[in-house]
């Protein structure tokens, strides 16, 4: 692109003056025929659509000009062509421009797709003597219309073939769709599919819908996309073409051995890319919050599904306040960093402190490529999904508290809750489930009381709804029945489990600390929302509370040694008395407590 400085002021005062009367010019608009427009007392004459498919010549004439008439003797006469004030090009006098600069010009304001556009224009006609240049005329708006050489690019494209080895009916289904943007396909002609393999070796070609319809209406197979390297080829790299330009099928083959098959297509340039994809059982951090060594102890959660159902691996660990570099690795990867490889280990593809992106082993990345967070949260939340190599990393900054709401109190109020002492996303307590109006045992949690922004639904719990809860379609199900149950909410990992409360012992010094004491049972009392015991008998010589006539549940002190706030696996208690009352819902105080008189 060439601009031209206009120089010489008092001599432009003596020549022709130009307009700068310049319209929209990236909304160009569409001028009547004739062909020829002014130029001075000169003329511009349009040329036909230029098909930049059948350009070849670095130059392409893009009007006829009859030049102005100069009005100084011993200037030298030179041209541009501008598309606005701020796109000005050389063009020759017979009227060639660049064709590169055109058609660059044309894909800028309309993309690739090749089809035909307009664009405004006007010739300006320079003289120039020393170091002195002016314009001296400007023509009248002319149209060039062009199409811009791009490939053909569908807007689907399908496996036909594949592992079932049905190509009619893989044909017929379009069922093995390759995955696009929401771009138009001339601005992105990447698609992408991630497939099943075969037992053994998977032969497929790729077809869009011209194609598909022509297998399933006419038996014609030769519009059909294949590689140009030869019928079964396996190299993973390649160019397409349709098979009627190709001297076989040119069907892709893949060597069995893996259990997916993930094919890229880029359809502006007609090549693809096969890659083999295997999902490992198990993902380990390395790095961050630990040491670069190969312990997997920081091993990522996963639902218990199938790894090919649920792709998807999280792992969330506590910010030291920095900078926290980290990779991660299956099994292979970390046996391999004891031996002292470390290509195996996957990183980002993208910038390290890049919060969502794909990812790809090392070897292929050609470094080390770690991923990094800035440790200005309280949590970072790293989910990896192994059927696109896609990852996300959120921060997170827990509340102390979650709120239960639902048929217990009509779902009017949301006072019963659970805590997350060290805001870590894991939350628990008890909560008392009920329906006394026949809606159902059912409810949901609120992170702020009384609203629905962000509530916590079955839905949140990707990895999973245990114990004595189930999903409810959306709702959170009691299964077990009205009562108390003790809840372990983890955000970290989307996990939620329930334990119903058969009934809660006192324990102690004074029955030797047996755990199943029947005499020693609580009763509930859901109007004021407590445990009660009377005639208990606890000394000061220390006593706990315990569920279910085990260990595994139970109450004591905090750390201040206070009845007002009751722990998980606290210290004992050493209040004597008879009558005992316990709060474990926290809704009438933030803390577990209980009174003894």
């Amino acid at each position: 692109m060439t601009k031209k400085i206009l120089l010489g002021m008092a001599i432009v005062a003596s020549l022709a003056a130009c307009t700068d009367d310049y319209k929209d010019w990236l909304t160009p608009q569409v001028v009547d025929q004739p062909q020829t427009v002014s130029f001075g007392d000169g003329s511009i004459t349009t040329v036909g659509v230029i098909d930049f498919n059948s350009v070849s010549d670095e130059q392409v004439k893009v009007c006829s000009i009859t030049a102005p008439t100069a009005s100084e003797e011993g200037y030298t006469p030179s041209y541009t062509i501008s598309f606005g004030e701020e796109y000005n090009y050389d063009i020759s006098a017979d009227g060639y421009m660049s064709a590169a600069e055109l058609q660059n010009f044309i894909i800028s304001l309309y993309g690739r797709r090749p089809v035909q556009r307009s664009i405004d224009a006007v010739v300006n006609m320079w003289l120039s003597k020393g170091n002195t240049t002016v314009k001296t005329a400007t023509s009248a708006v002319f149209q060039i219309n062009a199409i811009p050489k791009a490939p053909q690019i569908s807007q689907n494209y399908y496996i036909v073939g594949g592992a079932s080895g049905d190509w009619a009916g893989t044909a017929a289904s379009k069922e093995l769709k390759f995955s696009h943007s929401d771009l138009d396909v001339y601005e992105d002609p990447i698609f992408t599919i991630i497939m099943p393999a075969a037992e053994g070796d998977t032969w497929f070609a790729i077809g869009d819908d011209e194609a598909c319809d022509a297998i399933t209406n006419n038996n014609d197979w030769s519009k059909l996309l294949g590689t140009t390297k030869g019928n079964g080829n396996t190299d993973p790299t390649g160019n397409l073409d349709r098979r009627y330009n190709l001297s076989d099928d040119g069907s892709f083959c893949v060597p069995g051995g893996s259990r997916l098959i993930k094919v890229t297509l880029n359809m502006m340039d007609y090549t693809y890319n096969i890659e083999t994809l295997n999902i490992a059982e198990n993902y380990y951090l390395i790095g961050g919050p630990g040491e670069w060594n190969s312990d997997k102890s920081m091993k990522f959660s996963h639902s218990d599904k199938s790894v090919f159902e649920d792709p998807v691996f999280t792992y969330t660990f506590e910010s030291n306040g920095g900078e926290m570099w980290f990779a991660f690795g299956d099994d292979e990867a970390m046996d391999a960093v004891g031996a002292g490889d470390w290509n195996k280990l996957f990183g980002t593809k993208g910038d390290s402190k890049d919060l969502s992106g794909s990812f790809d082993r090392r070897y292929n990345l050609g470094g080390e490529h770690s991923f990094c967070v800035d440790g200005s949260a309280k949590y970072y939340k790293f989910s990896v999904n192994m059927m696109d190599y896609t990852y996300t990393i959120t921060p997170i900054n827990f509340e102390q508290y979650v709120y239960f709401i639902g048929a217990t109190d009509g779902w009017a109020n949301a006072e019963q809750k659970l805590e997350s002492p060290a805001m870590d996303g894991v939350y628990t307590g008890y909560l008392y489930c009920a329906d006394p109006n026949g809606w159902g045992n059912e409810f949901k949690f609120q992170r702020t009381p009384g609203s629905w922004d962000n509530e916590i639904n079955s839905g949140t719990f990707t990895g999973g709804i245990t114990g004595d809860f189930a999903d409810g379609g959306g709702n959170i199900k009691a299964t077990a029945g009205e009562g108390i149950y003790y809840v372990t909410l983890d955000l970290a990992n989307n996990t939620l489990n329930a334990v119903k409360i058969n009934n809660m012992n006192l324990v102690g010094d004074f029955n030797g600390w047996n755990p199943a004491d029947d005499t020693k049972q609580m009763t509930w009392d859901p109007n004021e929302y407590c445990y009660i015991i009377t005639n208990a008998g606890v000394t000061a010589n220390g006593w706990k509370f315990t569920a279910n006539n085990d260990w595994g549940i139970n109450l004591g002190y905090g750390a201040g040694n206070s009845l007002t706030e009751l722990v998980p696996n606290g210290g004992n208690i050493t209040v004597a008395g008879n009558t005992i009352k316990l709060y474990p819902t926290r809704k009438n105080s933030d803390k577990i407590y209980c009174t003894v008189e």
